[in-house]
């Protein structure tokens, strides 16, 4: 009997570990919120049946009573006795903590301070338990301060950081300033020994001009640079450079909620030489972003970072979170960068500076974030309460509901409960998801309370904070399919890894002429590149400050040499047969394709949230791009500068081609990867399918449509179109209960819309008591 502990931002991610991992008969041990989430310890509770084969014992008169042999042994026992103890240890020290804070004033007024400073409460917790009883504020602060200087670890001498051969490695999330930090760090070496003891390295092939602007700074100082496509190539790279040369490492930035750091962990491992990683901190980022990228970067399954490099110490006004990280993690911090020049603006500063810089901030801390004295005080004398979990669940018992189980359909046989909250769960765990559901119980039920939830664009803006995503993808007239009434043109927005988001806006057929979901309306048709400019111009006034990608069919010249000057950045998808100018020539893409040099793109298909491409397993494609710089020419004007992006995906295993997509891309804006591009091209190829499924939803709501607004029923079959596109792409919770409700049958893509509005049914019903509706 195995205890296990899981950790989650939530109450619900946690319990879905738990569960994921010990099925659902899983016994909790104990919850509680640590700090940054939830933390469960959990056990189960089934006992192996399988022991492994004794030698035989030598025979021996059967005694007359046989003795029970125990289900659980020593080990475990003692292991369980274990945990419990360690929960009643901190069910006295919660007791103890609290009681202190009512006895002592001062630890009070410490407290809020030091947490106004930006230190978390699981360090003030572990160092205020220590504080000495009748003391003043003053003598405590400077406890508190002796206290931070003695516990928290700096790099003792930079001479250390430069040993001979020594092999650094930079790490952290996109846009913490790495590659300056690189430069800055690279000038400090040169300065002390020379040009020729050091050797620049950039495994950032994802960003177009990241190895171009640390190949400047090498050439500033003499140094060379090379770019390691992948770890091969890196290895080779070290293996050919001198024993006694420093190399510094430059790495692509990665999210720490993104899979990929694993995999830059297992590149940095078994290379000919050990690689000292140093993690980069944003001294500017919420501490609860710091703790989550320091969780992630010392359990990412490489060797863990030997220290930490705290950079934008110039735009934060507490450097209070980095510190308190450096000392719960036991990363050393090794220097600062205070600014953007190269290579001024890096210091080592020894712990009691640090400690007096965080103690001492440069501009008072805002009422708004850090409590006073009467907000502790009244969560002081406020009684315990028991916490909530907003998570809902279906019992066995409501499965006995009239009607309930006959949703599912006769062929649901293995449709479990278990089952439909792992369904439930996924529906509330993704902005697709929540919101089909949302606008379908509005419209199938008749339910007005039930809300869609924010406006589209921020409901977009919030799922991609949550996924640690920057682009979001707007796909324009990626929906067009016809209805009863005319043609429904849709624009979707989806994240830059392939994961749905939301529709918000959508332009329908009236009689002759047109009617959009922002009220406009024309009596004539409207011609596709119009209604492109209007997508555009409405998704640029209403996300603004978001990253956007616009991604559409081939307009035509005047369009994109207009987005072009308005330094947009958008990718036209363009058929074999668009004229192009390549070397003063004029040709098609088609025949230009035929020229260039393709590469293999594996790792850009691990990044992408989808296990099929082609209606195949993801695992037996693969992915051949090319680029080149091309012209569009226009008779009376200057030919514009675009990029041509060429992709094949062919099926591993024969070869055959299945796929080749062409896309023109503008050059104006800041560029994006080769990678990036062939994710997208290959997202709005696959989304071509929630066009599709729209139509088939449209169908299932044919009995709502005369009670409902037009657009209410539109945006409702473009959501579920997209949920359903997802749930197909992922395979995951929502999917396998369709499948269930089809019987286990492979479901026809004209099953997919009532067997989602289905699941809605049976989830609605869940949450409606049995008297009747709330």
């Amino acid at each position: 009997m195995n205890v296990s502990r899981f950790f989650g931002a939530t109450s619900r991610e946690a319990m879905r570990q738990v569960r994921m991992a010990l099925g659902p008969d899983a016994l909790i041990v104990s919850n509680r919120r640590v700090n940054g989430g939830v933390e469960i310890l959990a056990t189960d509770q089934t006992i192996e049946t399988l022991a492994p084969a004794r030698p035989a014992e030598p025979s021996s008169p059967v005694p007359s009573a046989s003795t029970p042999k125990p289900s659980v042994s020593p080990a475990d026992l003692m292991q369980v006795l274990g945990t419990m103890k360690g929960m009643l240890e901190n069910g006295f020290d919660e007791l103890l903590w609290g009681s202190q804070l009512r006895k002592a004033p001062v630890a009070v007024t410490v407290f809020q301070k030091l947490m106004a400073m930006g230190f978390s409460t699981a360090l003030l917790r572990a160092m205020l338990k220590r504080l000495p009883e009748s003391t003043n504020l003053r003598a405590a602060m400077q406890w508190c301060r002796q206290e931070l200087v003695s516990h928290l670890p700096v790099l003792d001498d930079e001479d250390t950081l430069w040993a001979p051969g020594a092999l650094i490695a930079l790490v952290g999330p996109t846009g913490v300033g790495k590659t300056t930090t690189v430069a800055k760090l690279a000038a400090r070496c040169v300065r002390k020994y020379g040009p020729s003891s050091l050797v620049l390295i950039t495994t950032d092939t994802y960003r177009i001009g990241a190895h171009e602007q640390l190949r400047i700074y090498g050439r500033m100082m003499g140094v060379a640079v090379h770019v390691a496509q992948d770890r091969a190539q890196l290895a080779q790279l070290i293996q050919a450079t001198s024993p006694d040369t420093r190399i510094l490492i430059d790495n692509v930035g990665i999210s720490q909620r993104d899979g990929f750091v694993g995999e830059q962990a297992a590149m940095l491992s078994g290379l000919p030489r050990p690689v000292k990683r140093l993690l980069v901190l944003n001294a500017a980022s919420q501490g609860d972003t710091l703790d989550e990228v320091a969780r992630a970067y010392t359990t990412d399954g490489g060797s863990r970072p030997e220290g930490c490099i705290v950079t934008k110490l110039d735009e934060s006004a507490r450097p209070g979170p980095a510190l308190d990280i450096a000392i719960r993690y036991q990363l050393p911090i090794h220097c600062a960068s205070t600014g953007q020049k190269v290579p001024e603006d890096l210091a080592f500063l020894d712990a009691e500076t640090w400690v007096d810089q965080a103690l001492t901030p440069s501009q008072p801390a805002s009422a708004l974030f850090s409590p006073s004295a009467a907000d502790l005080a009244a969560l002081m004398a406020a009684p315990p309460e028991q916490a909530a979990s907003h998570s809902k669940t279906f019992s066995a018992s409501q499965a006995l509901r009239p009607g309930l189980l006959a949703l599912a359909g006769g062929a649901a046989q293995s449709l479990s409960v278990d089952d439909l909250n792992a369904a439930f769960s996924e529906l509330d765990a993704s902005e697709a998801y929540s919101s089909a559901y949302a606008r379908w119980r509005r419209v199938a039920t008749g339910d007005t309370s039930a809300a869609p939830g924010p406006r589209p664009i921020v409901a977009a803006r919030n799922e991609l904070a949550l996924l640690g995503q920057e682009w979001m993808l707007a796909l324009h007239d990626a929906v067009s399919v016809k209805l009863d009434e005319g043609r429904l043109h849709a624009l979707t927005l989806m994240a830059e890894r392939g994961q749905a988001l939301t529709t918000p806006w959508r332009q329908w057929t009236v009689g002759g002429g047109w009617q959009a979901s922002d009220g406009s309306s024309g009596p004539q048709p409207m011609p596709a590149a119009l209604r492109l400019r209007r997508q555009i111009d409405y998704l640029n006034q209403a996300a603004v400050g978001s990253s956007v990608l616009h991604i559409f069919d081939y307009p035509g010249q005047v369009l994109l040499r207009e987005l072009t000057k308005r330094a947009l950045h958008w990718l036209a998808i363009a058929t074999p047969a668009t004229r192009i100018e390549v070397d003063g020539t004029t040709t098609t893409v088609n025949a230009n394709a035929k020229t260039l040099d393709y590469r293999c793109l594996d790792s850009a298909l691990s990044r992408m949230d989808k296990t099929t491409l082609c209606e195949l397993p993801r695992q037996h494609i693969a992915v051949w791009a090319a680029e080149s710089a091309v012209k569009l020419p226009l008779r009376g004007s200057e030919p514009l500068p675009v990029r041509q992006v060429s992709l094949r995906l062919i099926d591993r295993r024969n070869g055959r081609v299945l796929q080749t997509l062409h896309a023109l891309n503008g050059v104006v804006a800041e560029p994006h990867a080769l990678d990036a591009l062939a994710i997208w091209l290959v997202l709005r190829y696959e989304a071509r399918t929630a066009a599709r499924l729209t139509s088939g939803v449209w169908d299932t709501l044919q009995g709502c449509r005369a009670s409902h607004a037009m657009d209410e029923v539109a945006a409702t079959a473009v959501q579920m179109g997209l949920a359903i596109w997802q749930a197909a792409q992922q395979r995951n919770s929502v999917w396998h209960a369709l499948e269930a409700m089809a019987g286990g049958r492979k479901i026809r893509a004209v099953d997919l819309p009532a067997l989602l509005s289905r699941l809605f049914a049976i989830r609605e019903l869940t949450e409606t008591p049995a008297g009747g509706r709330h």
